[in-house]
C-alpha cells in the first residue's frame, strides 16, 4: 500500500512534466527521431557483438575449455574484421547523419512542412559541418581521392546533429513563411516543384549554418562539433578522485540525456588516465605485487550493467511491461544489453529528453560507484591489471581484466540494484504510455 502511494505521488509529480515536454514541438521531434532510428541501432549492436568475441588472444593461448569453445569465433572475427565491421560503421558509425535527417523530418511533419525536403537539408548541413569532404593525396603521390572524416558522424556528433536539425528546419520554415521559395507553374510535376522550392532555403541554410561554422573555424581552428566536445572535456582530466569520478559519472549521464554521447566525451580525457592506471598495475603484478585501486576504476565499473546508465535493469522490467511500446523495446534490447550495448533502449524508450527515465539513468551509475568502492575496500573485487578495450558480455570483461572470479560475479549482483533503481520511474512512465496507447486504440476503433 505504501509503495502504491509512493508510485501515485511520483507519477503525479513526473507525469505533468513528461506531458508538457512530450507536447513541446522540438523535444517531441527529437524523441520521435530517436525512436524511428531504433532498427539502425539494433543492426549496429548485432554487428558489434559478432565482431568482438568475449575472449582475447592471450586467453586463447593459455588454452582451456573457454578457449576451445570461443577460439574459432575469435579467429573468424579477426580474419574478417573489416567485413564484419561494415554494418556497424554504416549504422552506428554514421548515427549522427541519420539522426539529423530523422529529427528534421519529424519536426517538419509537426509544422506540416515538406518532410523529405527538410530532412535532406538538415542531413546535408550536418555533413558539411561534421564530415566535410577533403581531397587527399595518397602516399605514392600520384593518386588524389575524396575522403570524409567519419569521427564526428557517429555518436560523438549527435548533439551537433540535434542542433542542426532544429535550426535548419526553422530556417526553412522562415523561408516558407516569407515566400522565399521558387514557385513553379501548376503543370509542373509535384516532385519537381518541391525540389525547386528547396533551392533558396538550402542556400540560406548554407549561408547561416555553414557560414557560422567557418567563423568558428577561423577563430578557434576547430569546427563547431569539436569546439563543443573540447569545452565539455576540459575539466575532466583534473577530476581523478573519488568525488571527481562521481561528478564525471553524473556529467556523462547528463550528456547522454541531452543527446550527446557522454561516454565518448569523457573518454577523451579519461583514456590516458585509465591506460596509465592499468599499466601501473600490470608492472606491479609482473613484480609479484598486488594491483592497487585508483578512482578511475569506479567510473569504468559504473556502467557494468548494460552500458551507460546501467539500463539492463530497465530492459528486464520492459520485458513484462503493460505498455506495448516498452515491451517491444525490451525484447529488442535484452541481448545487446548483456553485451553492454544500450543504444536500442536509449533511443527506443527513449531515455534522451525523457525527464522520467533520466532520473534513474543519472542516479544508477552513482549507486554503482558507491557499491564498487566498498567492494574494493573489503577486497571483494580486485583492481584491473590487464587492459581490455574490447566489447564483452556482462562479467567477462571484468574477469579477463583481473583474472578474478568475484569481479565477474559483481555485475550480476548489481542487476537487482539496477532493477530497483529504475522500478518506480519505469512504472510512472509505463502508466503514461499505457494511457496514451489506450487513447490511440480508442481513436482507431
Amino acid at each position: 500500500m505504501e509503495n502504491d502511494k509512493f508510485m501515485d505521488k511520483l507519477s503525479a509529480f513526473l507525469m505533468p512534466i513528461g506531458t508538457f515536454l512530450s507536447m513541446q514541438r522540438h523535444i517531441s521531434a527529437i524523441s520521435a527521431g530517436f525512436m524511428s532510428i531504433l532498427p539502425v541501432t539494433l543492426i549496429g549492436a548485432i554487428s558489434q557483438i559478432i565482431t568482438n568475441p568475449p575472449i582475447t588472444a592471450d586467453a586463447i593461448a593459455k588454452g582451456g575449455l573457454f578457449a576451445s569453445i570461443l577460439g574459432p569465433w575469435y579467429n573468424f572475427a579477426q580474419a574478417n574484421k573489416v567485413m564484419l565491421s561494415i554494418p556497424y560503421n554504416m549504422t552506428m558509425g554514421i548515427i549522427g547523419v541519420i539522426a539529423a535527417f530523422a529529427i528534421a523530418y519529424h519536426l517538419a511533419k509537426s509544422y506540416k512542412m515538406k518532410q523529405l525536403q527538410a530532412g535532406f537539408i538538415s542531413m546535408i548541413m550536418f555533413l558539411m559541418i561534421a564530415g566535410p569532404a577533403t581531397l587527399l593525396t595518397l602516399a605514392d603521390g600520384t593518386t588524389t581521392v575524396t575522403a570524409i572524416d567519419t569521427f564526428l558522424l557517429g555518436g560523438t556528433g549527435l548533439f551537433t546533429a540535434i542542433v542542426i536539425a532544429i535550426v535548419s528546419v526553422e530556417i526553412t520554415r522562415f523561408c516558407e513563411r516569407k515566400n522565399l521559395v521558387i514557385k513553379m507553374p501548376e503543370a509542373v510535376p509535384t516532385a519537381m516543384a518541391e525540389s525547386f522550392s528547396s533551392i533558396i532555403p538550402l542556400a540560406i541554410n548554407l549561408i547561416v549554418i555553414f557560414g557560422f561554422n567557418q567563423v568558428i573555424v577561423a577563430a578557434t581552428g576547430y569546427g563547431l562539433p569539436l569546439m563543443i566536445m573540447g569545452i565539455l572535456s576540459l575539466p575532466l582530466a583534473a577530476l581523478n578522485s573519488i568525488p571527481g569520478m562521481v561528478i564525471i559519472g553524473i556529467f556523462a549521464s547528463l550528456l547522454w540525456v541531452m543527446g550527446i554521447h557522454g561516454t565518448m566525451v569523457v573518454f577523451m580525457a579519461l583514456m590516458p588516465v585509465l591506460i596509465g592506471a592499468v599499466t601501473q598495475n600490470a608492472e606491479l603484478v609482473a613484480n609479484g605485487q598486488a594491483p592497487i585501486f585508483q578512482p578511475i576504476f569506479l567510473f569504468m565499473g559504473s556502467m557494468a550493467v548494460g552500458g551507460a546508465g546501467n539500463t539492463l535493469g530497465l530492459v528486464i522490467l520492459m520485458l513484462k511491461s503493460k505498455s506495448k511500446q516498452l515491451k517491444a523495446i525490451g525484447q529488442i534490447a535484452i541481448v545487446p544489453g548483456f553485451f553492454g550495448i544500450n543504444e536500442p533502449v536509449t533511443f527506443g524508450a527513449p531515455i534522451m529528453y525523457n525527464p522520467i527515465l533520466a532520473i534513474p539513468f543519472i542516479l544508477s551509475p552513482v549507486i554503482n560507484m558507491v557499491i564498487l568502492y566498498f567492494a574494493y575496500q573489503v577486497n571483494f573485487i580486485k583492481p584491473p591489471f590487464i587492459l581490455i578495450m574490447s566489447l564483452m558480455p556482462i562479467g567477462v570483461g571484468e574477469f579477463l581484466s583481473t583474472l578474478n572470479f568475484t569481479n565477474a560475479l559483481l555485475p550480476f549482483l548489481l542487476i537487482p540494484v539496477s532493477i530497483l533503481t529504475y522500478y518506480p520511474f519505469f512504472k510512472a512512465y509505463e502508466k503514461q504510455l499505457v494511457t496514451r496507447e489506450a487513447d490511440q486504440e480508442a481513436e482507431l476503433a
